[in-house]
């Protein structure tokens, strides 16, 4: 027995001896300095070990601590990413340097209203024409005249929409049917309203809508020309028509070639207008008169006398006004 444990621990001290070497070799001294791991993945989840071959599944930890900080790796504000599209989410995008949104401003300034008259003298003009070129002369102006007029004022422009605004917040007039956008479109001629709510602009000014014979003379001169400008075909320099290609309004003024003898703009091309006048031969529920070309005539239908009529309750998006007023 005495032989025997002697023999057992000599083979416990080999044991012990064996096991102390086995963990000196397996854990470096004090001394040494361990080699940094390198994991495959730089941005890893949490939960995910660093040398996993593929990412696995996100379990909503990921979006949490993206809520929690912002700026850590992967997350949509990290610094040491890579931003591959300047207007994406991800990427170094910090939000307090993103611009920021254009405020509109409440109303249009008084210099979009565009006020001012033109004051046409007395005297005879002739208006229509009686070609009988469908080209030269439609329809419903084949009836050449003389008319002698008294001396008138007429707006040197279409009314704004920064004009017609001022109308509203008066609670004079009622908003257009559409298209009305006075803090983005100060200077583009109102649209979009019926012959009584142009009616009703007019008067609130201590004006009136124009008669036929007063807007063709305003637009036409007392040589008969053709359109404001002459008798040469439009251009995009002279008046917005079809062949501009715009099809919309511009800002009125835009073309100051295309101004009449007596210097009054965009009287063809860019929107029609309401005039005052009945159509001949209705007795019952007339239409009213409406003069110029818009932006989507063809040249030869911006002419001077060309005619047009619709019920006082029409409203288009091609369809504005000016005043006018006796002198």
């Amino acid at each position: 027995m005495r032989a025997r444990s002697g023999q057992d621990r000599a083979r416990l001290i080999v044991a012990v001896l064996f096991g102390a070497g086995a963990l000196i070799a397996c854990h470096p001294q004090p001394s040494e300095t361990p080699e940094p791991s390198q994991p495959t993945n730089v941005a890893w989840m949490p939960g995910q070990t660093a040398n996993a071959s593929e990412d696995p599944e996100d379990d909503g930890s990921f979006e949490i601590m993206c809520n929690n900080n912002p700026e850590a790796p992967g997350c949509p504000w990290d610094r040491n990413a890579i931003n591959t599209d300047p207007e994406g989410v991800w990427g170094n995008s910090n939000p307090h340097n993103l611009p920021l949104p254009v405020e509109r401003p409440e109303r249009c300034p008084e210099s979009a209203v565009m006020a001012g008259t033109i004051t046409i003298p007395a005297g005879e003009f002739v208006m229509g024409c009686d070609s009988l070129d469908s080209k030269e002369c439609g329809k419903a102006e084949r009836k050449r005249v003389v008319v002698d007029l008294p001396a008138f004022s007429i707006d040197r422009t279409e009314v704004t929409q920064a004009a017609y605004q001022r109308c509203i917040e008066a609670g004079v007039c009622t908003a257009p049917a559409g298209g009305f956008e006075p803090t983005d479109a100060c200077t583009n001629p109102v649209a979009n309203v019926s012959w009584e709510q142009a009616g009703a602009y007019c008067e609130w000014l201590g004006q009136r809508l124009p008669s036929e014979a007063e807007w063709e003379k305003a637009a036409r001169g007392t040589d008969e020309r053709m359109f404001p400008w002459g008798d040469e075909a439009p251009t995009c320099e002279l008046a917005n028509f079809a062949g501009c290609g715009l099809r919309e309004a511009q800002p009125v003024a835009s073309h100051p070639g295309g101004a009449s003898p007596y210097g009054v703009l965009d009287m063809a091309g860019n929107v029609r207008e309401w005039v005052f006048d009945r159509e001949e031969g209705r007795a019952r529920q007339p239409k009213r008169g409406i003069r110029g070309g818009m932006f989507t005539d063809q040249g030869m239908n911006l002419r001077g006398a060309r005619r047009q009529w619709g019920d006082v309750s029409v409203s288009d998006l091609g369809i504005g006004f000016r005043c006018a007023g006796s002198t």
